[in-house]
């Protein structure tokens, strides 16, 4: 069990620290065992810190903006989105890779996601469902496209609430083709990731920069229900009369950048208030748009055209 005291380190934090003392003046080395800050943990042995590893069961609280920026590496958020009867519902992140090409994928109750939806040009993902995807603007790729990048020593920072310090670890990383989806700068791609039960509440968020340097920022949303709209049922075709009828209830996630409460081009569309489950391709009347009774095609459970009914 835990026992919070106060201790004394020989660097600014616990994660440059090489060692934990019981005094200010640094003389009476602390006993062995491990020492957390609430963000890593380290091992003290024989009056040495070993390697830092992420605290599993700390985070950073949801609901705020985290900006990264550096050399080649990879970096780590470990988010808490609350362990309460009323922490569920959809965890939305906007990841903006500014220009320079960045990955991101986020482990969460055992399953990784990696689908994003831009509002420039909708959906990037990587053809590996455990993969980095990898987006920014292809006119500052650094040598992705097309080609497997070996990165074997990509060095690990852990987010400690304030900012990004190096762990110490390394980690060996292999970017294939399928990971990278570049084209024009995709601006705050969005990614949806459904928290049906209070718990477990950390995310494991993994941001990765496979260029020489690295920008992005983050913003994460709590998790909360998603808004519904009402719409028809899937059709196999656009041609749908404007009079059909519209009585299904539905959810999304905007993507859409227009300050409004409709239904756009490339928000995420679902059968349910977690972001669980995506509506199937197909057609659908809605009157949730800007200008009523559109039809809206999904594909990949995001809206990739909204055209007129019939």
């Amino acid at each position: 069990m835990a026992v919070n005291s106060t201790y004394y380190l020989n660097a600014a934090d616990l994660a440059t620290a090489t060692a934990v003392y019981l005094d200010s003046f640094l003389l009476y080395i602390a006993p062995d065992g491990f020492y957390s800050d609430g963000v890593i943990t380290r091992e003290q042995s024989l009056g040495v810190l070993l390697t830092a590893n992420p605290c599993p069961t700390c985070g950073t609280p949801c609901g705020g903006t985290i900006s990264g920026s550096g050399g080649q590496g990879i970096y780590l958020v470990n988010l808490d989105g609350g362990n309460t009867a009323g922490d569920i519902g959809a965890l939305i992140i906007r990841f903006n890779p500014q220009s320079v090409p960045d990955g991101i994928r986020v482990t969460y109750d055992g399953n990784v996601y990696n689908t994003l939806s831009s509002p420039i040009d909708g959906l990037h993902k990587s053809t590996n469902p455990t993969g980095f995807t990898v987006v920014g603007n292809i006119g500052s790729d650094c040598g992705l496209t097309g080609n497997i990048t070996n990165i074997p020593a990509a060095v690990e920072y852990l987010f400690n609430g304030t900012s990004f310090v190096p762990t110490g670890n390394t980690q060996s990383i292999t970017i294939n083709p399928g990971d990278v989806d570049l084209g024009s700068s995709p601006g705050f791609c969005v990614m949806v990731i459904p928290k049906v039960n209070p718990t477990p509440s950390i995310f494991n968020m993994e941001m990765l920069g496979p260029c020489s340097g690295t920008a992005w920022n983050l913003e994460v949303s709590c998790p909360a229900p998603l808004p519904d709209f009402q719409a028809s049922v899937e059709y196999g075709s656009a041609s749908i009369p404007c009079g059909t009828t519209i009585n299904q209830t539905y959810y999304f996630a905007k993507v859409h950048t227009a300050v409004d409460s409709y239904v756009g081009l490339y928000d995420y569309v679902f059968q349910d208030s977690f972001g669980a489950t995506p509506l199937p391709d197909g057609y659908y009347l809605t009157n949730k748009v800007a200008v009523p009774n559109k039809v809206i095609e999904v594909q990949n459970g995001i809206i990739i055209a909204i055209t007129n009914c019939v």
